[in-house]
């Protein structure tokens, strides 16, 4: 598996996102456990957690196919009986794009053996995004999807209240995860339409898939956009109060180019009782204005 699905797949299911290992396995991790195979490299299995009724379950994620699978989980299952006394009950979880052909069972004298094979692709991921949990969440873009841009956006959504650091970091894994199925332009496209700022100094992969100019034109476009708004909406709130009179401020009402200003000056006129009050405002704003521009060499 290429090493950034690897790891970020082990990261996002050792955080413990309950509701997909049940949906994925049927059983609820009790504890995480490692284990590691003596010989002549140590190999630790991918995922392995103890049920609270004692069962070992064993997770190996594949984005391709391999042909030596059957003979790895059979040597794993082997490793694992030896170190804890109990045969665990294996899955392999498929998060690939190409048709499955791994084998799954095999029977050889009185031996018989099989583990489960999971393809992603068939699992129904609405549980996933309906869930708390913000790995259950970013794990969604694996499964079976109707609508991407739709999916997309409400595994986005879920990110949008977590604390900034947080909510970038699962912003990563999504679009490290979406390469998988294709869809890293998609969720980017979804992200820039988000209201929040990606710092692109902090991970890499920001710098893969956004430049500066793109998510400084988008977040500038979002901003002029809410002045807008907010302007028509300072226009109106004059004319309906103080007639003609409130609407020859709005030239200098245009000159505020600052969001919180505007909403601040439309308090304003909810509490004023004169035209009179609010010139008075805006000119000592535009004064402020210029004394701050001729300090910093504007």
């Amino acid at each position: 598996m290429h090493q950034k699905y690897d790891i970020t797949l082990k990261d996002i299911i050792k955080d413990v996102p309950q509701r997909f290992l049940k949906l994925l396995t049927g059983y609820e991790a009790y504890k995480f456990i490692d284990i590691q195979f003596p010989d002549v490299q140590v190999r630790y299995v991918d995922i392995a957690f103890e049920t609270a009724d004692g069962n070992i379950v064993q997770i190996e994620l594949q984005s391709t196919n391999d042909n030596a699978m059957l003979k790895r989980m059979y040597l794993y299952s082997a490793f694992i009986y030896n170190q804890y006394d109990r045969l665990p009950i294996q899955f392999v979880l498929y998060v690939g794009n190409k048709p499955l052909n791994m084998e799954t069972n095999m029977e050889f004298g009185l031996i018989k053996y099989a583990y489960k094979l999971i393809d992603m692709r068939n699992v129904d991921g609405n549980q996933l995004i309906d869930s708390d949990d913000p790995d259950d969440n970013v794990l969604a873009i694996l499964c079976k999807i109707d609508d991407p841009d739709v999916t997309i956006k409400k595994i986005l959504d879920k990110f949008y209240p977590l604390p900034p650091r947080e909510r970038e970091d699962y912003i990563r894994k999504l679009l490290y995860l979406s390469g998988l199925k294709n869809l890293t332009y998609k969720v980017k496209e979804e992200v820039l339409n988000m209201p929040i700022t990606i710092d692109l100094d902090e991970y890499e992969v920001f710098k893969d898939v956004f430049t500066k100019g793109e998510l400084k034109g988008r977040q500038e476009g979002r901003q002029e956009g809410r002045l807008e708004g907010e302007l028509k909406g300072i226009e109106w709130m004059l004319e309906i109060k103080y007639g003609s009179e409130g609407l020859d401020l709005m030239d200098m009402v245009r000159s505020i180019d600052k969001v919180d200003k505007l909403d601040e000056f439309s308090e304003l006129i909810k509490k004023s009782t004169s035209v009179v009050e609010l010139r008075s405002y805006l000119q000592s704003n535009a004064i402020s204005t210029s004394i701050n521009a001729r300090g910093q060499g504007i």
